[in-house]
């Protein structure tokens, strides 16, 4: 065999691993749009929950104790928006981690608020529809951020490490 056959061979072996590695990646980041879309998808639970008990109308008396609640919530919406503009982007993903943990933690003040003479702070049958929606968003955090830790390390892999800078791919935020 000839040394141009063989740099040749060298050469289509490298130029289709090349190509299935970018193909892998790129299924693997679509995997992670996805499950960003689907982690959204929950979130938005939240905002129709509050809207279903104060709505949008001129006038509608918001209690004190709700106002944090209903303000972290209206700026999920933004950081949704801001994480959708950068996808899987490390700051925009951080920013809304720490929004839906805020929300957690308004949430959890709220309902352990002592009841007072007209009943508990937080209606029953919000609180179900609450934790019900507080669990879908949980689990479609743990899902999305399995699928990046899956991205992340594939980054780091050897060889695909020598690489991916070249293809464009970096590695995907956690939330």
């Amino acid at each position: 065999m000839s040394a141009s056959v063989l740099i040749w061979l060298l050469c289509a072996t490298g130029g289709f691993w090349c190509v299935g590695l970018y193909n892998r990646l790129m299924r693997m980041r679509a995997r992670a749009l996805d499950a960003l879309g689907s982690l959204e998808k929950n979130l938005r639970g939240y905002a129709s929950l509050i809207q279903v008990q104060f709505p949008d109308e001129e006038g509608c008396y918001i209690p004190l104790q709700w106002a944090g609640l209903v303000s972290k919530v209206k700026a999920l919406e933004l950081q949704c928006k801001l994480s959708r503009a950068a996808p899987l982007q490390t700051g925009p993903l951080q920013r809304l981690a720490q929004t839906v943990d805020e929300i957690a933690m308004e949430w959890t003040a709220l309902r352990e608020q002592p009841a007072d003479l007209a009943g508990p702070s937080t209606p029953h049958a919000m609180q179900k529809l609450w934790d019900e929606a507080a669990l879908k968003v949980s689990t479609a955090r743990g899902g999305f951020n399995q699928i990046v830790e899956l991205y992340n390390e594939a980054l780091h892999q050897f060889p695909a490490s020598l690489v991916v800078g070249m293809m464009g791919f970096k590695p995907a935020g956690k939330l």
